[in-house]
């Protein structure tokens, strides 16, 4: 005799809304579990898409010198764009002194690899040279290190996308202060991260040093403050022309340079 276990409607409905409670509970506890762990993956990748915007917007400011040092050579260095009071740039650069010194011109070529057209093509134009301290650079003399300044700028401004702005510039460093460098040591460009190691070289405030090395190249290129969007001084000391290889110029010291020469209102136009 077979019993007959088929249950009945109500029963029936009753182990039906059972089993659906629980898939509701688990996809529940499931979602509730998921969610935090969603919104921390979005906003990680989020920090990191802005952080690199923001950090690509800061290159952008950056340009590799190309110079005619005369019929059979050329080199290459950095330069960066600054902006006056009102926060945007007027067409001016600064760079280092050394990296134009052999110029047989007064003019320089100048690449923006994040400035790019349609194509992908990075922007390439024209800078003329503003001023340059009179002190050229002796790697035997380390005072020299304080007058490594050269001031450039665009033949044509209209060049620039209006959102190009250039750095802000701050004359302020601490010890061990987050820094980043962008420039030239070869034809593609690089970024590095690090400190400052020292607010002063050998007794000389006007200089200050890196946690890492300045490669040749990334001569005149920018020590910035990517939080805050300031750039604290210019890379001069590289393998090439000294083996001291990570001393910067403050930029408290080339304002009193270009002060002192009577062209500071340039910079603030």
């Amino acid at each position: 005799m077979l019993l007959n276990i088929t249950p009945s409607g109500n029963e029936f409905q009753r182990k039906m809304l059972l089993e659906h409670s629980s898939k509701i509970r688990t996809i529940f506890l499931i979602m509730l579990f998921l969610i935090p762990i969603t919104i921390f993956i979005g906003d990680y990748y989020a920090s990191l898409s802005n952080s690199d915007g923001s950090e690509n917007n800061y290159m952008r400011n950056v340009a590799m010198i190309i110079v005619e040092n005369d019929e059979n050579s050329v080199s290459q260095g950095t330069a960066f764009l600054v902006s006056n009071q009102s926060g945007l740039t007027n067409g001016y650069l600064l760079t280092a002194r050394h990296v134009i010194d052999q110029t047989q011109t007064k003019e320089v070529t100048l690449m923006f690899p994040y400035i790019t057209n349609e194509n992908g093509d990075p922007l390439v134009t024209t800078a003329s040279i503003v001023w340059t301290t009179d002190v050229a650079f002796d790697g035997n003399d380390i005072n020299t290190l304080r007058y490594d300044v050269a001031l450039l700028k665009l033949d044509d401004l209209s060049v620039l996308p209006e959102d190009v702005s250039g750095f802000m510039i701050g004359t302020e460093v601490q010890v061990k202060q987050n820094i980043s460098i962008y420039g030239f040591p070869s034809s593609e460009g690089y970024a590095v991260d690090g400190q400052i190691a020292n607010t002063s070289f050998r007794g000389i405030e006007d200089l200050f040093t890196l946690s890492f090395q300045i490669d040749s190249g990334a001569s005149g290129a920018p020590i910035y403050d990517d939080t805050v969007g300031e750039a604290l001084g210019i890379a001069i000391a590289s393998a090439k022309y000294t083996d001291l290889q990570n001393i910067c110029i403050s930029l408290k010291r080339v304002l009193e340079l270009i002060d002192q020469a009577g062209i500071k209102e340039l910079l603030n136009k």
